[in-house]
């Protein structure tokens, strides 16, 4: 039935998406008919005195020589800016052309304001799922807090550097390094990066749709080691090929594997390897707060054992985005994943509640189980559409152009999540009531947006259980 009711949701997303606009690729560089065509002499850009001309080349549809429909110049430059944009290097991005007299040729400008691309960020996290679960004790003993360091744009190839310090109630160190291109066609790529954790608290098993945590303020229950390698393809400008090999290894205090179901193994410590491959396709207008396109992805994920069962999952996503009036839009998405082994160890297992996979009114829930399907719905209004404001009073220039809009949107979610009966603790003496039952959340929210890909929402919720809400978060709602 879940297998069914996910192929159904998954159906009606295609058969949307089939008939969503494509990025327009109108050019040519054949001896064709040019009548209606414009050729592209020069392709101009500036603003970028860090970031490498090739890396904004890439994302262009079109080059030097090209020609183009002058019916659809406005589109295509349009969808271009959206790909420089999508980037994530610059703040604003324009594009313009300029007629060279007497020919049927221009030249087009690209013009960029960089970010700014060094950020030693203060990190300060609850150890809660989230922010509104953590607010419910706001115990600050439970912080965990350091310094994030990134270096976005390495060398102006888009290249990421990221040093991962953290202190307090939870420790992390670990670093991961991304690069996109290693080619001259700029088509294949790779990451790499590991960390160290170590945890004073984990959440051991779920009752009353909760987890229920094992803490020691004097000794670190669980100390984890994790290490990956990754290659990248991407053959075009709107798809991506990963293939990870990682390697996780994990030693738990004997409190813990003294725990029914926390683990399928009483050996120290527990490893194994895991082989992933994740396919995205991403026509989307704006990658972070998206209002037009769609997205696809599809990851396969096989946990080869050294002293543990098999760990093996099929997990999809869609997402869909339209324009319905000048200022209204929609938005659906459906995510669905499915097991491959009927018992798995609790401290693996994800069912919904976990990080973007929630129902909206479940925010404070854990649902439990080896599979589950995920539908999401908005429509939203925007009060005030993008804009940017100038800020003189600031001299930088990578601060003080600010992009900003304000959406208030109405929002609808469904998920099921189907559990084996008695497999893990709680769920066998009956008490975690919400899995294996239709979840249903609906609400208002407001969305404010702005630039470096700030996202704020807050949203007034009420589900199933007549429980309502309000709550905060920190991303695009779909």
């Amino acid at each position: 039935m879940l297998l069914a009711f996910f192929f159904f949701c998954n159906l009606f997303l295609l058969c949307n998406i089939a008939n969503a606009s494509s990025p327009a690729t109108d050019t040519v560089t054949g001896e064709h008919d040019l009548s209606g065509r414009v050729a592209i002499r020069h392709i101009n850009i500036s603003g970028n005195r860090t970031t490498k001309k090739g890396i904004i080349l890439r994302e262009l549809t079109f080059h030097q020589n090209d020609t183009m429909k002058l019916a659809m110049m406005a589109q295509l430059l349009e969808i271009n800016r959206q790909n420089v944009f999508n980037t994530r290097l610059f703040n604003v991005v324009t594009l313009d052309t300029v007629h060279i007299s007497g020919s049927m040729q221009v030249d087009i400008n690209i013009t960029v304001i960089e970010r700014w691309y060094i950020w030693p960020i203060p990190f300060l996290e609850v150890s809660d799922r989230n922010f509104n679960v953590w607010w419910e004790t706001r115990e600050l003993s439970r912080l965990t807090y350091g310094i994030d360091f990134t270096f976005f744009n390495a060398r102006g190839r888009n290249e990421t550097l990221k040093i991962m310090t953290h202190f307090g109630f939870n420790q992390l160190y670990g670093f991961n390094y991304r690069i996109p291109a290693l080619n001259r066609q700029q088509t294949i790529g790779t990451s790499f990066g590991g960390y160290v954790q170590l945890n004073h608290e984990v959440a051991v098993y779920t009752m009353n749709n909760k987890p229920v945590y094992l803490r020691s303020n004097s000794t670190y229950l669980k100390k984890a080691v994790y290490g990956f390698g990754e290659v990248l393809f991407r053959p075009d400008l709107y798809s991506t090929h990963s293939l990870r090999l990682a390697y996780s290894g994990a030693n738990f205090d004997s409190s813990l594997l003294s725990i029914p179901g926390y683990t399928d193994a009483n050996e120290n410590p527990l490893q194994f390897v895991t082989v992933s491959y994740l396919f995205k396709a991403d026509y989307r207008d704006v990658h972070f707060y998206p209002l037009k396109g769609y997205y696809i992805d599809a990851e396969v994920s096989h946990s080869i054992p050294y002293n543990i069962a098999h760990n093996s999952y099929l997990k999809s996503n869609m997402r869909l985005y339209l324009q319905l009036q000048k200022r209204w839009f929609w938005a659906s998405r459906v995510t669905g994943k499915v097991s491959f082994e009927k018992t798995q160890p609790y401290y693996l297992q994800r069912g919904l509640g976990w990080g973007q996979d929630y129902v909206r009114g479940y925010e404070y829930y854990v649902i439990d189980g080896q599979h589950f399907i995920l539908q999401k719905n908005n429509l939203k209004f925007a009060l005030v559409p993008r804009r940017v404001e100038k800020l003189q009073f600031i001299p930088a220039e990578k601060f003080n152009t600010v992009p900003w809009a304000l959406y208030v949107n109405a929002f609808v979610d469904m998920g099921y999540v189907y559990h084996y009966p008695g497999l893990s603790p709680g769920a066998a003496n009956g008490t975690n009531n919400l899995q294996n039952h239709f979840l249903l959340g609906y609400g208002l929210g407001l969305d404010f947006t702005t630039y470096y890909d700030v996202v704020v929402r807050i949203e007034s919720t009420l589900n199933l259980m007549n429980q309502p809400g309000i709550y905060f978060h920190f991303t695009a709602p779909i």
